[in-house]
């Protein structure tokens, strides 16, 4: 890995050099809340309904738990805590018992154990780029067993609600859509754009740097 026109082949410095960059990457940077605040104040946003919101923070169920061990891939990595998806699958009661103790105590207490916030980072390589560049790759996070377990209960019923306050032109992360729907949109866009006489447009294309 390059750093400073140097190059290192020691793993300890490529680590060294790879945190040091995602510390960077996503230190907390936000100073301006209370402006954005401000500007969000002044558009009318879509906002859950009471029975949403019930919806999303009734206790977690066993059938909750059952149904995302049931469905975990079988020949992934892994996690931190050593256990895989066959491993919960094999032992599923015994698992579900004690999630059913975990998940309670966490929305009591209002505080996420320690190990939720635990992950083993893997780096993979954009293609077409400088594998000696660190910007030049893609990092994936694997988080414990119960962590995994309750986002993905969380996101199941996030789901039911997010079609309806969230825009029709995202794409991303939105079940049945994909990326090249936009693209569509955008070159039709163009094409209405060079119909006509007035030619005063623009369009912009953000990088969400932080998004993977």
């Amino acid at each position: 890995m390059k750093e400073n026109g140097i190059i290192t082949n020691n793993p300890s410095e490529i680590q060294a050099i790879v945190r040091e960059y995602y510390e960077k990457l996503y230190a907390n940077k936000l100073d301006n809340l209370e402006e954005m605040d401000k500007f969000l104040s002044t558009h009318t946003l879509p906002k859950l309904k009471q029975e949403e919101i019930e919806y999303l923070n009734r206790p977690i169920t066993s059938e909750e738990i059952e149904s995302v061990i049931t469905n975990l891939p079988i020949n992934k990595s892994l996690r931190p805590d050593g256990f895989s998806g066959g491993f919960c699958q094999t032992f599923k009661a015994e698992i579900i018992c004690i999630l059913l103790k975990l998940f309670p105590k966490i929305e009591r207490e209002r505080k996420l154990p320690d190990s939720f916030y635990e992950a083993s980072i893997s780096l993979i390589p954009k293609p077409g780029k400088d594998p000696a560049k660190k910007e030049n790759y893609r990092s994936i996070s694997l988080m414990n067993m119960d962590a995994k377990i309750l986002n993905k209960i969380l996101a199941n019923r996030i789901q039911q609600c997010k079609k309806r306050i969230i825009h029709h032109d995202q794409v991303g992360f939105i079940p049945g859509l994909q990326g090249w729907f936009n693209i569509c949109k955008s070159i039709n866009v163009i094409h209405h754009i060079n119909k006509r006489k007035d030619n005063n447009y623009m369009i912009l294309s953000i990088d969400a740097k932080k998004s993977i």
